[in-house]
Formats: structure tokens, C-alpha cells, sequence
């Protein structure tokens, strides 16, 4: 499995993330690990919890991003106003999104994308617990953090489609159309027919390519009326769904749930329910 710090998109806080682990796996007393009540700070948060436990590590979790005055932190902030940065002494980790370089064009020039604290997150797990059985469960949620990003919505996203294939070529996920996910969640698209999407489904195996892109287009024909989705996160949800080991349903259509967390309980719960789950199961 290919160490994320290693990887171009991830430059400007490698050095950071290998500093961070050697200082926790120092650490003789319980590491607080902060982080607001959303989604995106209960994905990060659920990949570094599952490396402390499997490294036998104490920690705490809080959510609030208000720092302690005394002990050891990790802050994880969603957005792009600070930086990822380290202090020892006591220990404390800043982790930040950010924009960087992402793929390289055809032309030789860097396409930036956003750097989400979800993926820094994983790539500091790893460090922490390389071969720990909850870290590795929960690797095909690297690249969750930028499909809830919006950069999908307005261009391409070159860090989304340069991670999705370093998981696809380990073999920790694979990429299939929307027919061929046995249980998809499409109850945020309401301009996909369920019914429509049922009978493509039943008869996907019959079909030739030609007949299965005509029935693929027939399909999100609503779409095209509409300023959502993007073009770019139109081809993932409906062409190149994300699929792991174990899965009934795709990556997007779990985003797609766990976003209802919300929608039942309060911020605090709706949190502790989907790091929980995703620790536990390492799916949705």
C-alpha cells in the first residue's frame, strides 16, 4: 500500500504529518482530538481515532475547536483559514485544508484542487498504524472528504480523481456505473427515476456498451435542464461509482446517508453516531 506522505499531492504537509506521528506514538498521556460537529469533522476525526485504537493510544474526543489550555491536541479545521502546522512540547496539530498542486495537465501544467483535512487525516493515520485493521478498513474513505467538498460542483477535481486512482490501482476500491451498485442511494437526485433505474439495472447484463451509455444518458436526461449537478459530479454519481470490498452501496450514496445523521439528532450525536459506525464497520 502506497504511503500517501510519498505522494505529490500531498507536499506541503508531509513533513508536518511525519513529525505529528512520531510525536503521538511519544505521547504517555490521552491526546485530545477536536473537531466542529459535521460531516466533514467526523470523517476526519473517525480515521484518527481508528489508528490511536489500533496503536492502543488514549485519547479524548471533543467537539468544539476551542483549544485546551493544557495536554496534547489535534485540531482538525475544514476550511482553508489557517495552516497545517506542529508544536511539541506539549504536542499540537493544526490540520488544515489547503490547495494544491494535483494532477499535471498535457501540457506540463499543475491543476490545484483542495487538499481536505479528511485526506491529510488518513495520510497521518497511516503513519501512526500502517497495518492496523480499523485504519485500513476505513482507507477507501480517503477521498470522501472531496466528494462533500463543492470544488466538484464548480470544475474538475483534479485531487478527487488523482486519490481515487491510487486507491484504485491498490485495489482497495473499484469504480463501476451506477446499475451495477447493488443497493445505490439516490434519493438526493430526484432527477434520477427510481423506477427507470430498477428496470436499467435488471436487464444492465443483457446490454451491449452501445445500449448501456444509450440508457445511461436516457436516464439522467433530467439533468441536463438543470445548474446541479456539475458535469464532473454528474460522471461519479452516475459512471464511475466507488465500490470497496464488503460495500452494498457506493461511497456517494453513503455520504448521502449519513448526511440525514443530521437531520435526527443534533449536531454532538448525529457525529458521535457516524464516527462511531464508521470505526465499528468501516461502511454506512
Amino acid at each position: 500500500m502506497r504511503q500517501l506522505v510519498e505522494e505529490i499531492q500531498f507536499a506541503s504537509v508531509s513533513e508536518v504529518l511525519v513529525a505529528a506521528s512520531t510525536e503521538i506514538k511519544r505521547l504517555n498521556e490521552p491526546i485530545f482530538l477536536l473537531c466542529e460537529p459535521n460531516l466533514l469533522g467526523s470523517l476526519s476525526i473517525s480515521v484518527i481515532e481508528s489508528s490511536l485504537i489500533d496503536n492502543g493510544i488514549s485519547y479524548r474526543r471533543k467537539f468544539s475547536i476551542i483549544e485546551p489550555k493544557e495536554g496534547s491536541w489535534i485540531k482538525i479545521i475544514n476550511d482553508d483559514s489557517s495552516i497545517t502546522k506542529i508544536s511539541t512540547n506539549p504536542f499540537r496539530l493544526t490540520i488544515s485544508s489547503s490547495i494544491v498542486d494535483g494532477l499535471t495537465g498535457h501540457k506540463g501544467d499543475f491543476r490545484k484542487g483542495p487538499l481536505t483535512s479528511v485526506a491529510q487525516c488518513h495520510a497521518l493515520a497511516q503513519l501512526i498504524s500502517p497495518h492496523g485493521p480499523h485504519t485500513r478498513r476505513l482507507r477507501p474513505w480517503l477521498i470522501s472528504g472531496n466528494w462533500v467538498d463543492t470544488a466538484l460542483d464548480h470544475t474538475y477535481d483534479p485531487l478527487y480523481s488523482a486519490l481515487r486512482d491510487i486507491l484504485s490501482d491498490e485495489g482497495v476500491i473499484r469504480i463501476i456505473p451506477l446499475p451495477e451498485v447493488p443497493e445505490p442511494d439516490v434519493s438526493d437526485y430526484e432527477w434520477i427515476d427510481v423506477d427507470a433505474l430498477n428496470a436499467i439495472s435488471s436487464r444492465w447484463i443483457t446490454l451491449d456498451l452501445e445500449g448501456r451509455a444509450r440508457a445511461l444518458s436516457h436516464l439522467v436526461r433530467q439533468s441536463l435542464i438543470r445548474s446541479k449537478p456539475s458535469t464532473s459530479r454528474l460522471e461519479e454519481i452516475v459512471w464511475h461509482c466507488v465500490m470497496a470490498s464488503g460495500w452494498s452501496t457506493d461511497l456517494a450514496s453513503q455520504v448521502s446517508i449519513a448526511r440525514k445523521f443530521w437531520d435526527e439528532d443534533s449536531p454532538n450525536v448525529a457525529s458521535s453516531k457516524l464516527i462511531d459506525k464508521l470505526i465499528r464497520d468501516g461502511s454506512i
